[in-house]
């Protein structure tokens, strides 16, 4: 999030770049200027440690400097420090890759990543990276993502790395060591318990301190602990009452309990006051301008504050190196074939094999394949909003796939556009309900439809944007389009919506959409967010239609809808070019990102239809799933195969090519669970969708998140956290634990498995180790993941793996006593490959 106004991104970083280049041009002055500069300022001396060389130049600083340091926003902020060689701070989002930059690598998106539970290959994500971020001019990377996937309906999942707080908390420790190898500083986000949009601004979230600790802290403590993070984001939404940046409690823990010795900062414009977040512990607001610095100065906040604030930024920049290593000028062009090569290594090892029947994957390249669905450059290639990298000329799944066979076998269908905009509903398909063109239109005083029209009139269609359609119409309205529409084909039409508020369409007597969005498009990002449905019509037979538009929800755009539509049906096309093929491959997808959460966990528009028509007409059908995450699957007894691709960026297309025809094995395992139907998984939210209106929602599930919320209620899953089949098998063998015995310091149990691919190709399996109820009497999870290992063996290879377990592991936070207790005995332990396929049992003994 680069807001610097007036400036065009290139101009941010030279700036930043060229404005230090008299303090910092030296990186090696000649050695007598260089033994004055150390005499002179002594924290130039890099054989000092970075807390020696922090508190030596903050020992230099003057009251008005620190309070430069902690508020620079703008490069030229910084100008008055260049004479202590303290650089220009410039930050870019960097999930997976650097938003907003051309001449980039767009990687997979980060549960992708996460999916591939390979800690090495994260390392190389993050280290591609911070480099391609010190080649563009950025030493600050907001990332990367641990916010727990408690709701898979919410927008930004794709950018964290799961629901299990291991797997978030190893991934995400690796990826900041890998971004911090080039000398620049990880920021960490969002903390904490930011796991929705709907609100985000204002939401208070309830949750008990158990949950906190258990859940939500520990991925943030692995990654500063283990990955070696400098910096943390606070999130937007309240928590237990008080805003995340504005809350000392959880900032303290952050602190004091989760290690941070860097510094936190907040996200862009936090709602809450600038002076008591700097009072709870924020250290930074390089993303809010609007900081009065006066107040550094008038006794509103405190000088031990400022001074603690100015010591960790200092800190940060020395223990990354970011204060020794000037950024070169940006370069245009930073992706490399290597990093072009590791995104393409990512996907294929992140793709989930969900189902194989009859061994129909891997495709012979003998066969004829229809390609259905948006599989060329209309494939979803990352998330929306500040994780969104413009994957550049990327090479499409129909390509790829021509490209492993012969272009003469792959026939290509469109078969459904996705999940994207339609053109707008043409006033000349529209009568009003008194014989003219287009629909007759009544607006209400308030949101609920009631009492006199306040103005009516007939609108050729409807369509407007960020302001009301009418002249008088208060600041809460509602309004009732009506008439009848004649359809020009018969078939399957297909209904969608762009809006900010709520909206209801109503065709034939039949609801096809009923909801609400809060904006109509994404941040930072080229797709906009529809609503839609589809519905079935006869060419020439009017059918009345009602449209209901409320400015519930309506953000900080203000009143918009556009009703859109799709009459012409690409199923039928779709259909033949299945049936004249071998096999029917069949991409489907959904946009997600950041400022909108999904209503459902349905497959957009007309895409469940499409896949049910390409079964019907031909059995060898493969579904590939270019989704944000869960889906649910209603089609599924009906096909053979199933991959979950995810958003694979710059890979798109190669790497789901070469799954196909088993160039390389699906190597992925489900980081989250997939639910079998909209009623399971922990409560959801159900207040107000704008940012600007408060709403509440207590996490009464507590610790039980994801396929824990599964076992403690007994619940099955469509697909359980874990899950993934392989192109080859495994056999599990040999179990063999070693316990803990505190007495003694010992401190981390030990499980040995063999593991032995017992089929004919080369795979990889992820052992995956959990933890029973703990022996106390407190209640505890059935079954929680306690460490994992990815593991490849050739045909017939075995080997003996080993995953330790650490003592926090088995340990759980006490309310009572605010701290962690170990309990003694023995604890059951499982090794399979899923929460729910166990393959062998046992016990840790707790000394």
């Amino acid at each position: 999030m680069n807001r610097f106004r007036g400036m065009t991104r290139r101009q941010v970083v030279t700036a930043a770049v060229l404005g230090t280049a008299g303090a910092m041009a030296t990186g090696t002055p000649a050695f007598g200027a260089a033994r004055t500069e150390r005499t002179a300022q002594p924290w130039r001396d890099t054989a000092k440690s970075p807390d020696w060389r922090t508190d030596s130049l903050l020992s230099a600083l003057t009251h008005d400097e620190k309070v430069i340091l902690v508020t620079a926003v703008e490069v030229a902020d910084t100008k008055p420090l260049e004479h202590l060689g303290i650089p220009a701070m410039t930050r870019v989002d960097a999930s997976d890759g650097l938003r907003g930059d051309t001449g980039v690598t767009a990687f997979p998106a980060p549960n992708a990543l996460a999916a591939t539970f390979d800690t090495a290959l994260a390392e190389e994500y993050g280290r591609a990276i911070g480099a391609e971020a010190r080649a563009k001019g950025w030493n600050v990377l907001l990332g990367p993502t641990l916010d727990i996937d408690r709701d898979p309906r919410h927008g930004r999942e794709a950018e964290s790395y799961g629901e299990d707080p291991l797997v978030n908390g190893a991934m995400g420790a690796a990826v900041a060591k890998g971004f911090q190898k080039n000398h620049v500083i990880a920021q960490l986000k969002h903390f904490t318990v930011y796991n929705q949009e709907d609100g985000r601004n204002s939401l208070d979230v309830r949750v008990c301190e158990r949950a906190l600790r258990e859940v939500y802290y520990p991925a943030f403590e692995q990654a500063i602990r283990e990955g070696g993070a400098l910096s943390v984001m606070g999130s937007y939404p309240k928590v237990n009452g008080v805003y995340a940046c504005e809350n000392e409690h959880i900032i303290t823990a952050l602190k004091k309990d989760l290690g941070l010795k860097g510094y936190l900062g907040t996200d862009y414009f936090p709602s809450g006051d600038r002076v008591e977040e700097f009072k709870a512990g924020v250290d930074s607001g390089a993303l809010v301008p609007d900081t009065p610095k006066e107040a550094f100065s008038d006794g509103r906040i405190p000088e031990e504050r400022t001074h603690d604030a100015a010591r960790r930024i200092l800190y940060a920049l020395f223990a990354s190196g970011a204060f020794d290593h000037p950024l070169p000028a940006p370069a245009d062009v930073v992706t490399t074939p290597e990093h072009q090569a590791l995104a393409r290594v990512a996907g294929e090892q992140a793709t989930v094999l969900l189902k194989n029947r009859g061994g129909i994957l891997p495709l012979s390249r003998r066969k004829t394949v229809a390609v259905i669905g948006p599989a060329g450059k209309d494939a979803i290639t990352g998330v929306e909003g500040s994780s969104y990298v413009a994957p550049g000329d990327f090479t499409t799944a129909v390509d790829a796939i021509k490209a492993r066979t012969r272009a003469d076998r792959v026939l290509v269908a469109q078969g459904s556009y996705g999940d994207v905009a339609l053109p707008v509903i043409p006033e000349a398909v529209f009568t009003t309900p008194d014989g003219q063109p287009g629909l007759h239109a009544e607006f209400f005083a308030g949101e609920a439809f009631g009492g006199d029209p306040i103005a009516t009139t007939t609108t050729p269609n409807v369509d407007f944007r960020d302001g009301n359609p009418v002249d008088g119409l208060p600041a809460q309205w509602s309004a009732r389009w009506t008439g009848t529409l004649t359809p020009p084909t018969t078939g399957l039409v297909r209904f969608s919506t762009l809006l900010s508020g709520a909206a209801r369409l109503v065709v034939d007597g039949a609801t096809v959409f009923d909801g609400s969005r809060a904006l109509w498009d994404f941040f930072f990002a080229p797709q906009e967010y529809t609503l839609g449905g589809v519905t079935r019509l006869t060419a020439g037979t009017p059918v009345e239609i009602t449209v209901e538009y409320s400015t519930k929800d309506v953000g900080f755009n203000g009143p918009s809808v556009k009703l859109c539509w799709q009459p012409d049906s690409l199923i039928p096309e779709a259909v033949e070019a299945a049936k004249r093929a071998d096999v029917a491959v069949v991409f489907v997808n959904n946009f997600a990102g950041e400022g909108v959460d999904r209503d459902n966990l349905s497959l957009p528009g007309d895409q469940d239809q499409l896949i049910e028509a390409v079964a019907a007409a031909n059995p060898d059908t493969v579904v590939v799933l270019n989704t944000s995450g869960p889906m649910l699957m209603p089609w599924l007894d009906k096909v053979k195969g199933v991959l979950q691709s995810w958003y694979q960026g710059a890979a798109t297309g190669t790497s789901i090519a070469r799954v196909l025809y088993g160039d390389t094995e699906p190597g992925g395992r489900l980081p989250v669970t997939f639910p079998a139907d909209e009623e399971q998984g922990p409560s959801r939210y159900t207040g107000p969708k704008s940012g600007g209106v408060g709403g509440t929602i207590t996490y009464d599930e507590g610790i039980y998140v994801g396929y824990k919320w599964y076992d403690e209620h007994h619940q099955k899953p469509l697909f359980p956290f874990g899950f993934g089949l392989s192109y080859t098998s495994f056999a599990y063998d040999r179990l063999r634990v070693e316990g803990i015995d505190l007495a003694d310091g010992r401190d981390a149990a030990s499980v040995r498995v063999e593991l032995r691919n017992t089929g004919r190709r080369t795979g990889s399996d992820v052992v995956q180790v959990y933890i029973g109820h703990l022996p106390t009497r407190t209640a505890t999870p059935e079954r929680q993941l306690a460490g994992f290992a990815r593991v490849s063996l050739k045909a017939g290879e075995r080997e003996t793996v080993k995953v330790e377990i650490d003592r926090r592991r088995l340990s759980y936070w006490d309310e009572s006593t605010s701290r962690w207790i170990t309990p003694t005995g023995r604890v059951p332990v499982y090794v399979g490959c899923s929460a729910a396929d166990i393959k062998l049992a046992g016990s840790i003994t707790v000394k």
